[in-house]
């Protein structure tokens, strides 16, 4: 499928690098295509010697010294494959560079390359974000950071392939240039897959690098440009494929899958498919993680879908260490590609099991998949029903979907019971809790007290701590007011709010207006191991949620021996008993019984202290991380079982097709919805006294913050032009 081309001019053991990281490719329908440019040094020649008698898609081609230009366009003609990827010897690739970069020209017909963001190591450290999509900048410099790009063999052949140029080391510059002029262009996927080493500069002996000894070289560069490719100045680069192309109503889906690549994979081992919407802060994700991580640990593999591409990622990183194998979709693939391309990961890495995860889409291509790939077992995890959003929220599409699923795992047996009530099937719904690390999760009087010495507490003194995100669901705003009732009957503590959210900048005005500034503090959002570190140092856990499945906040308060008093929503009974914690019921008084039951704590210490033992201690024994895992393996072999005995319905290829439309289509309009809504609300709120004093108070804010009469100036400027604006529309 791909050929890999690399000149290798005396190089030496640091190709090595260079060799592991292509060996480790996701995609192994590569030849590896390796000019020899007239080497010398005995080592470096030593290091090709290794590497002739080895894999059979790897081929060392000899010639003489010839250069860079000479050694790319000899390696392109000496292979045959469609696709040209060309990776100096030095250079790095992620383990998915080269699938997702063939996926993403099959997804975008009319490219003709497409590179990645790149990072350069060594002498200098940059985290590149920019390629082809950088069309405005790209005729003034190349934006290209690295020639390693995948490249279509029928356009490389049209254009020549490499010219020698008057400036070594930006042959591949000229060559985007030459491919512009002739009405090719491409596109980037936007994940950083190329390492790009930056060596000392007289490390660099074949070349000379013109412009670090004469910075008039870049002007004389940019006029030879313009001189040689005039139209392109005059008219612009071609737009090729448009980043929009594929999201327009109805579109088309093909289901042939334009390559194979069957990868090798133990018969006895389990290999898992995850479908995520993404992974960011918050207690699904956590576990998530989690499962990821345990699952890999037992011996079996994991592959990572992210499907969603209007919210970011924050612990993409973290997944990644964890696994190789993630895809997030959007940086690569049109929405119209991503029921074959699942396919497509089925097929290729023989998935035993596909685990869905709070995704909508991924419930919507079920029939698509079940059409293509019947024998693989197809599981859900459920965290929580959410009767005001799609009347139960995922449980509800796992009640819709119920006969394509082989099993429903639900976080706990509340949610298994509101899912039978709804029509699922009972002997196809188990409980799985989502439980913790009870080794990382420990009371530490050490960290206590450093923690504490940190934020000026004193170690008599009880700490009241608020863990989420600071939105409606979590109510914020009520945790808020009963810290101000407790201050009111006179009690003596600190309260702490870990997160963000979009009621964060309400939550500051209200403990402003409130004199709470001594007492209560807004830390916004906090990384996984400050929460461990602000649940050391405090005593109970405020949690006042309007609804749940059972928080992971509850897991880890409990795991660290802090007292919970949450809200008796979802199972979250199942897992808070009244020797270890409090729940309050919805009513009309829970704030009053809030404070009432915060104020029992706040009083007696040794309560407090006995419960929080108690909690650990049923932590421990009833809901650890490993208990998790072991339950977890034995329902994926459960729903294996099922899967062979074939339980699930069957579906044709047509259905499926015709519902993968629906699917895609139905995702379009959401995104788009999306995206509509906050500019209409914002439309909507300006239209209301609210805003206008909401614009005064953030000025008034930065003022008083920062001290700096000029920002609160200019902000007045900017509301008195806003207000002569909106005169003259009314005129």
């Amino acid at each position: 499928m791909v050929a890999i081309i690399t000149p290798y001019y005396n190089t030496g053991v640091i190709f090595f690098e260079t060799v592991q990281s292509v060996l480790q490719q996701s995609l192994q329908q590569w030849e590896w295509i390796i000019v020899n440019d007239g080497s010398d040094d005995p080592q470096a020649l030593g290091v090709l010697a290794a590497l002739r008698d080895g894999d059979e898609r790897i081929r060392v081609l000899d010639r003489p010294h010839a250069g860079l230009v000479a050694a790319r366009n000899a390696g392109a003609a000496a292979s045959s494959a469609p696709l040209l990827f060309f990776l100096d010897s030095d250079d790095l690739i992620a383990c998915t560079c080269l699938e997702k970069l063939a996926w993403s020209l099959e997804a975008h017909p009319q490219s003709m390359f497409a590179g990645s963001w790149a990072i350069t190591f060594g002498r200098e450290q940059i985290a590149w974000r920019r390629g082809f999509d950088t069309r405005h900048a790209f005729l003034y410099e190349n934006m290209k950071a690295t020639p390693a790009a995948l490249i279509r063999r029928s356009a490389y052949e049209q254009v020549g392939g490499f010219a020698t140029i008057p400036w070594p080391g930006l042959e591949d510059y000229d060559l985007w240039l030459r491919s512009a002029a002739q009405g090719y262009w491409g596109h980037d996927v936007r994940e950083y897959l190329l390492y790009v080493r930056r060596k000392p500069a007289e490390a660099y002996t074949s070349y000379a690098w013109a412009f670090d000894s004469d910075p008039q070289e870049f002007t004389r560069l940019r006029r030879a440009m313009r001189a040689r490719y005039p139209e392109l100045y005059r008219d612009g680069l071609p737009r090729g494929q448009s980043r929009d192309d594929g999201l327009t109503p109805y579109a088309h889906i093909v289901a042939d899958l334009p390559f194979t690549n069957a990868l090798v994979r133990p018969p006895a081992q389990r290999h898992v498919l995850l479908l995520l919407p993404w992974i960011r802060v918050g207690g699904a994700d956590r576990f998530a993680l989690d499962l990821v991580a345990g699952l890999i640990a037992g011996g079996d593999r994991v592959t990572v879908c992210l499907l969603r591409s209007d919210e970011p990622s924050t612990w993409l990183a973290e997944l990644e260490r964890l696994t190789t194998d993630v895809f997030h979709l959007a940086t690569f693939l049109n929405l119209a590609d991503y029921p074959r391309f699942l396919h497509y990961l089925i097929q290729s890495r023989s998935i035993t099991s596909v685990l869905i995860s709070n995704s909508i889409l991924a419930y919507h291509v079920l029939p698509y998949l079940r059409a293509h790939c019947p024998e693989v077992a197809y599981v859900d995890f459920l965290h929580i029903e959410e009767q005001q959003w799609r009347a139960g929220g995922f449980p509800r599409l796992a009640v819709d979907y119920d006969q394509l699923i082989d099993l429903h795992i639900a976080s706990s047996q509340h949610l298994r019971q509101w899912m039978i009530s709804e029509g699922a099937d009972p002997h196809r719904i188990d409980v799985c809790t989502t439980n913790i690390d009870t080794q990382q999760w420990a009371p530490d009087p050490e960290l206590r007290r450093r923690v504490r010495a940190e934020l000026g507490v004193a170690e008599d003194l009880p700490v009241l701590l608020f863990v989420g995100r600071l939105v409606a669901q979590k109510r914020p705003r009520l945790a808020l007011e009963i810290m101000a009732e407790l201050r009111r009957r006179g009690l003596r503590f600190i309260g702490l709010f870990a997160g963000d959210g979009e009621e964060l900048f309400l939550m500051r005005c209200s403990a402003s207006l409130r004199g709470l500034g001594a007492d209560v503090r807004l830390l916004g959002a906090v990384s996984h191991q400050r929460v461990r570190e602000l649940l050391a140092a405090a005593d109970m856990l405020l949690l006042p949620s309007d609804h749940e499945g059972i928080a992971l906040n509850l897991f880890e308060a409990l795991a660290m021996a802090v007292v919970p008093v949450g809200a008796d929503v979802g199972g979250q009974a199942e897992l808070v008993s009244p020797d270890c914690g409090v729940l309050i019921a919805r009513s009309p008084n829970e704030r009053r019984e809030y404070v009432d039951a915060l104020e029992r704590l706040i009083r007696d210490p040794i309560r407090r202290r006995e419960m929080g033992l108690a909690g650990r201690a049923r932590v421990v024994e009833q809901f650890t991380i490993e208990q998790m895992l072991v339950r977890m393996r034995a329902l994926l072999d459960d729903a294996a079982q099922r899967a062979r005995l074939a339980s699930g319905a069957s579906v044709t290829r047509a259905v499926g097709l015709t519902t993968a439309k629906l699917a895609v289509e139905h995702q379009m309009l959401e995104d788009r919805l999306r995206t509509a809504l906050p500019f209409r609300q914002l439309i909507r709120l300006r239209r209301t006294p609210m805003w206008r004093w909401l614009v005064r108070l953030k000025a008034l804010r930065s003022y008083v913050e920062r001290g700096d009469r000029a920002v609160y100036v200019a902000r007045r400027k900017i509301m008195q032009r806003a207000r002569q604006w909106r005169s003259f529309r009314r005129a």
